[in-house]
């Protein structure tokens, strides 16, 4: 039940996520520290951002819904390869100042969903 619960809330705002930089695209861009340099840039942060939140906000959903093991697999991949950009990142240009927060997260996301889908079918 609770592992059903972290999942879901996971779900609401990490999908909230993916809505906000569609509607919201210069306040979200501003958070995570990027531009645009035109409109292809405001579509390539869209579709990016934006498909990247939506996505794991939808699978974590399915996860919580269903008790999937195999939805909570695919959203703790796309947040485990999103931590893994981030330590290329640091090995390649070091760490910038705000560098560890989003990475607690990402690696709670993935322990969480991982938890989870221990006792989750696999299917």
């Amino acid at each position: 039940m609770i592992a059903r619960a972290l999942v879901g809330l996971m779900a609401l705002f990490f999908f909230a996520m993916g809505v906000m930089f569609w509607v919201s695209l210069d306040a979200q861009a501003a958070q995570f520290q990027i531009q645009a340099a035109g409109v292809l840039g405001h579509a390539s942060i869209r579709a990016d951002f934006g498909s990247f939140f939506l996505s794991f906000g939808l699978f974590c959903g399915y996860a919580a819904w269903k008790q999937s093991g195999g939805a909570a697999l695919a959203a703790a991949t796309l947040f485990g390869f999103a931590l893994l950009g981030r330590l290329v990142t640091i090995a390649l240009e070091g760490a910038a100042p705000g560098a560890v927060p989003p990475m607690v997260i990402e690696a709670l996301g993935v322990a969480i969903l991982l938890w989870a889908r221990s006792g989750w079918t696999k299917a």
